[in-house]
């Protein structure tokens, strides 16, 4: 045990000397580096409002056009897996009424619902300044729908409105807002001839369509951003929704086995007769 704490301890003490000389490396304090210096005049310099995306966070706002290719196969990815469950599930799916769980646990639930969902939204709209997404919001939303599957009865989401039907909308109309920002910049340079890009956020040198560097606020800047988040939230959680809608669905809710079960029992009926 004494050799093992020491092991523990000597390797504490390496970790950090190697951490304390890599700290060495530093350069002092001011100094930035070409490719810093780039990312910090393109990302809030005012005296370059040509070329800026009015975003404090630097990796929304000077990489958007080129992680917004991630965020769109994603969904692409996504998008593909939810037609799966759905084509598997949908059509013999029933909701039915169940009573859920304790007065205590559906009490909290629906405490926790509303915080759930204001925490999706607040990741989602403000990730232009710090870390989250719309797919991570959309993601946090699903768990406030499972938490109503799960201890308020699969019977209670429609009585919020939310049905399988209503999400397949609402995911729709997610994908439809990204469609719209993705492809605005190709019409705006087919209309005009000038160049632009998919999914462009930016105006460049070379290509002079930018999507509007505020939304109102400062706090809620960087064009095009703020919209796509939203769709991918909206698309995300909606799906999510669905399946776990569709996955939690038990076999003696499906249709016709009420009446494969009812036949089964008249059969047995029928024997305990003749015997």
């Amino acid at each position: 045990m004494k050799a093992r704490t020491l092991a523990e301890v000597l390797f504490t003490a390496a970790l950090f000397l190697v951490l304390a000389y890599a700290m060495t490396g530093y350069p002092e304090f001011g100094f930035v580096r070409p490719l810093g210096g780039f990312f910090l005049y393109h990302t809030f310099n005012e005296g370059n409002p040509g070329l800026w995306s009015g975003s404090p966070n630097a990796v929304t706002g000077i990489l958007w056009d080129y992680r917004g290719y991630d965020t769109l196969f994603e969904t692409m990815v996504f998008y593909i897996g939810t037609v799966a469950v759905v084509i598997f599930f949908e059509r013999r799916a029933r909701l039915r009424q169940t009573r859920g769980m304790s007065m205590i646990v559906s009490a909290s639930t629906r405490l926790i619902f509303i915080f759930i969902i204001t925490s999706a939204l607040t990741i989602t709209i403000f990730s232009v300044k710090g870390s989250g997404g719309g797919f991570q919001g959309g993601s946090i939303m699903a768990i406030a729908y499972v938490a109503i599957l799960v201890a308020l009865s699969k019977g209670f989401l429609p009585q919020l409105k939310i049905n399988v039907k209503r999400a397949h909308l609402l995911r729709t109309l997610g994908l439809t807002i990204i469609a719209a920002m993705t492809l605005t910049p190709i019409v705006f340079s087919i209309a005009t001839g000038t160049e632009a890009f998919a999914l462009q956020n930016q105006a460049k040198e070379w290509a002079p369509f930018g999507f509007p560097a505020f939304l109102g606020l400062r706090s809620l800047s960087g064009g095009s951003i703020i919209p796509i988040q939203i769709g991918e939230t909206l698309f995300v959680g909606m799906g999510f929704t669905i399946m776990f809608t569709l996955l939690t669905l038990k076999g003696g809710d499906e249709d016709g086995d009420g009446e494969e079960e009812g036949g089964g029992g008249e059969k047995k009926a029928g024997k305990e007769a003749e015997g």
